[in-house]
């Protein structure tokens, strides 16, 4: 880290518009704020993906919430920037007297998840396979799904890899895709909750580790209207008390 700076680490939501916000607290004084949290507003989660504020907006422009950090929920990679380390915690949002706001994701999901438990038993687990685009890279594309076109953008593999593990997002596969610059990363599954921690996790470091090589990363669906388009595919598996998948039938 260059001399004078303090690590900054960021405590963040995803929001509806599937774009992660928060605030950014030093290193110092993280173990301050991790019980209490920062300051939220309702109407952050009105913000579009255009950065203008729906309208209507139920929240309206008063009133205040806190936004708490996950400490399980810990994402940090060092060694990609000489300026400082990418560590990013999720976190809740929650009212002023600590209980959950209504409109908070991740405690949506939570809440998901254990009405899943309570009422049928299951538990889930998932795992994602995210496409994204490389931009602003000036040579001509290779031949799509090959060796060539990994190693045109090399070290960027290997640092996005070498993030993942060490962020705990347990990287398995990084592929070249069909599309002109367009790769895919795979990994590991976890329950609900982590699993989606994971999801956001893996695109802001793909983000991070592009911005560092002097790219830019993008998840956009269909980047252009002749560009083959980039997916999500979610891989999941509802399991019984004793961990075992509930949907296997050995006769099916």
């Amino acid at each position: 880290m260059s001399g004078g700076a303090e690590p900054l680490v960021a405590v963040v939501t995803t929001d509806l518009a599937a774009v992660t916000r928060g605030r950014l607290v030093t290193a110092s004084r993280f173990e301050r704020i991790a019980q209490a949290g920062v300051g939220w507003l309702q109407a952050n989660i009105a913000l579009t993906p255009f950065n203008g504020i729906a309208n209507p907006n139920p929240w309206g422009s008063r009133g205040d919430l806190r936004l708490v950090p996950d400490l399980a929920a810990r994402f940090r990679a060092t060694g990609l920037s000489e300026a400082s380390a990418f560590d990013m915690v999720m976190g809740d949002i929650v009212e002023l007297g600590g209980t959950p706001w209504s409109a908070c994701p991740r405690n949506l999901l939570r809440t998901a998840m254990d009405e899943l438990k309570s009422g049928f038993g299951l538990d889930l687990a998932a795992a994602f396979e995210q496409e994204f685009t490389l931009q602003g890279l000036a040579q001509p594309a290779p031949h799509s799904l090959s060796l060539a076109a990994v190693r045109r953008v090399d070290p960027f593999g290997p640092m996005l890899m070498a993030a993942l593990g060490e962020a705990g997002v347990d990287p398995e596969v990084f592929i070249a895709e069909f599309g002109a610059d367009q790769f895919e990363i795979t990994y590991g599954p976890a329950p609900g909750l982590a699993a989606a921690d994971r999801a956001i996790a893996v695109r802001e470091l793909t983000r991070e580790v592009a911005r560092v090589c002097g790219a830019r990363a993008s998840f956009n669906p269909k980047p252009a209207p002749d560009a083959v388009g980039s997916g999500v595919h979610v891989h999941f598996s509802l399991q019984d008390a004793d961990g075992r998948p509930a949907g296997f039938d050995p006769a099916g």
